[in-house]
């Protein structure tokens, strides 16, 4: 049995169809995926020994056929363990296919994930573009009430993604998310907003980030002070500051950037997998159930959406 080199070539096709190198930055881990599947050929299969994953064998409670059920309808070339006997290689094979899977959950999680980051993105940017109707005739109260209700509102934003975001987590390898949260962080550690009304920046209001949490924190006695002090240069720098948090919420999600950008790249990996996954299989072996901790509930989030 020869090995199917079309099925291969169309895969790495389908995930470096870029159309600039924006998109392609933000293909990320795609691209990296298919440079390690143009390196399968016929006469080197040792090669991808280093890109496979280690680990045991698990059971996969989220596929809808058992793995004993994919290798009923496969048993022409497949040993009873899911391997193809007829490559050169074997082992090098299901152990590719194994990535494929495992890749498969990661990005239908990461694609859950993002949409609700982005769908989030647009409340965060309301909430931020809210401050602007803030004026000089405000009451020192209303307008303290109204920063710390933005506060609140980015803090439950970075805590909805912050496990996800870590190790393990849908989020942990998605640039797009990380952007999304390092340029709306600096929006609030700004030094130069509010420069022209004599003001250093949000801190000096009273608004910063926590390097450890990252969460956002308002000292009131220090935004009181600042008040009494200078309530013109503040309420300035807060509509200012409204204007740049707004405009750079606006531009992760705007169409051909970063978050849009990679749904695309994601969607279109996703649907040739699915397409393509049980002749792959067929060519190269089953492979290992992919490890679904610490993104199950992600997973779960794509298909319901998607019913697969």
């Amino acid at each position: 049995m020869s090995i199917n080199t079309n099925a291969i070539n169309g895969f790495v096709t389908s995930l470096t169809k870029n159309k600039n190198k924006q998109d392609e930055a933000n293909a990320g881990d795609a691209g990296s995926f298919a440079l390690q599947l143009a390196q399968f050929q016929p006469q080197n299969l040792n090669t991808l020994l280093n890109a496979a994953f280690d680990g045991t064998k698990s059971e996969d409670p989220l596929t809808a056929q058992s793995t004993a059920g994919i290798a009923g309808g496969m048993r022409n070339g497949l040993s009873a363990d899911g391997r193809n006997l007829s490559l050169f290689d074997p082992e090098s094979g299901y152990k590719m296919m194994s990535v494929i899977r495992q890749r498969e959950v990661s990005y239908q999680a990461e694609f859950a994930a993002l949409t609700e980051m982005k769908t989030e993105l647009n409340d965060i940017q309301q909430e931020g573009e809210e401050l602007a109707e803030l004026t000089t005739s405000t009451d020192n109260s209303k307008i303290k009430a109204e920063l710390s209700e933005f506060v609140d509102e980015y803090n439950a934003w970075v805590r909805q993604f912050d496990t996800e975001m870590k190790a393990g987590g849908a989020l942990a390898d998605s640039n797009a998310a990380k952007v999304s949260r390092y340029e709306l962080d600096q929006r609030i550690e700004s030094p130069f907003t509010g420069a022209q009304y004599g003001i250093r920046g949000m801190a000096e209001l009273g608004l910063t980030i926590d390097p450890n949490t990252k969460l956002a924190t308002l000292d009131t006695q220090k935004f009181d002070a600042v008040l009494a002090g200078n309530k013109v240069g503040a309420v300035e720098t807060i509509r200012a500051f409204s204007g740049d948090f707004a405009k750079s919420a606006a531009m992760l999600n705007a169409d051909n950037n970063f978050i849009s950008n990679r749904l695309a790249n994601l969607d279109r990996v996703i649907e040739y997998i699915g397409t393509n996954k049980t002749s792959l299989q067929a060519e190269f072996g089953l492979g290992d159930a992919p490890k679904v901790a610490g993104i199950t509930q992600a997973l779960a989030s794509y298909k319901a959406v998607s019913r697969t």
